[in-house]
């Protein structure tokens, strides 16, 4: 069963003071997501052997990101911003843990976009040209999958044709990031105390995302969740339960003026934590995209 739970700030927003909050940021996804303990493994099979067994591919997740502002604050609304439409407006951080028997292993970020917007045809336009770029690709590892000739390929070719298939989903729905529209991703580190390192997702989104695409903006990272053990001389490690640890979330609010110096935190101190405990994957169990179970 999907648990799908989220974390926002400020939390009392059932008690919203627009005297003092603008802006909220929310993170929500699943909460117990299926770990593969296969998913690194490529399988070299005799001839004929691929039929007996199941794809290696890791069920795939997207965990969101929504960060908004009141739609009547014209006073600290994107409206109010000034300069360069594709200038910075906000960034948002996105946190796993490397810790605790699991990580994530990122596959593909979005900015979602709601059909129809202001610029519906060009924006469905290149977003077909992009899906069109990878359809030979995915084509060409869906006739590979067939292939018998070469032990293993057709196992193989078949994982990565269904994540291409699931990425080319997923970029449908997502904004191109051209134009003023040039949002992009990058990695990044943190360090937390008890939880060690954390390897995180960081979005940069311009200011006419905001002022096209309305109060509230959404985006998403798509992983798989794999376990992950540190090197230990005894073997003991080797048999832990995958803990539950938080999914840290923050963003930056840019200066909204010219002239403005000052940065808008959320949350104001710390991050927005969404617990995860991850289960284990039955063996044998056959992946071919998003979990929907």
């Amino acid at each position: 069963m999907i648990k799908y739970k989220y974390a926002v700030w400020p939390h009392h927003t059932p008690q919203w003071d627009d005297e003092k909050d603008h802006f909220y940021l929310e993170v929500f996804g699943e909460a117990s997501p299926r770990m593969a303990p296969a998913y690194t493994q490529l399988p070299i099979l005799e001839k004929g052997e691929a039929s007996r067994h199941s794809s290696n591919l890791a069920p795939v997740y997207e965990y969101y990101w929504s960060l908004g502002y009141i739609e009547h604050d014209k006073k600290n609304g994107p409206p109010s911003w000034s300069g360069d439409p594709g200038g910075t407006a906000a960034e948002i951080y996105l946190y796993f843990p490397t810790t605790g028997g699991w990580r994530a292993e990122e596959l593909l970020a979005t900015v979602k976009y709601l059909c129809p917007g202001r610029e519906h045809s060009s924006l469905l336009q290149n977003a077909a040209h992009i899906f069109s770029t990878a359809q030979p690709i995915v084509e060409d590892a869906s006739k590979l999958a067939a292939a018998t000739g070469v032990p293993g390929v057709g196992l193989i070719a078949g994982s990565t044709a269904a994540l291409l298939d699931v990425v080319g989903r997923l970029k449908l729905t997502s904004i191109p990031p051209e134009g003023d529209y040039k949002w992009c991703v990058q990695r990044v580190v943190q360090h937390v105390q008890e939880e060690g390192l954390l390897h995180g997702v960081k979005w940069i989104l311009p200011k006419k995302l905001f002022a096209e695409f309305g109060a509230r903006l959404t985006g998403s990272i798509a992983v798989s969740i794999i376990p992950s053990m540190l090197q230990s001389p005894s073997a003991e490690s080797d048999h832990l339960q995958p803990q539950r640890l938080p999914i840290r979330a923050n963003a930056v609010i840019h200066p909204r003026h010219s002239l403005e110096r000052k940065f808008i935190h959320l949350p104001e101190d710390g991050d927005l934590r969404l617990e995860i405990e991850p289960r284990a994957l039955e063996i044998g169990k056959h992946c071919d995209g998003l979990d929907n179970t």
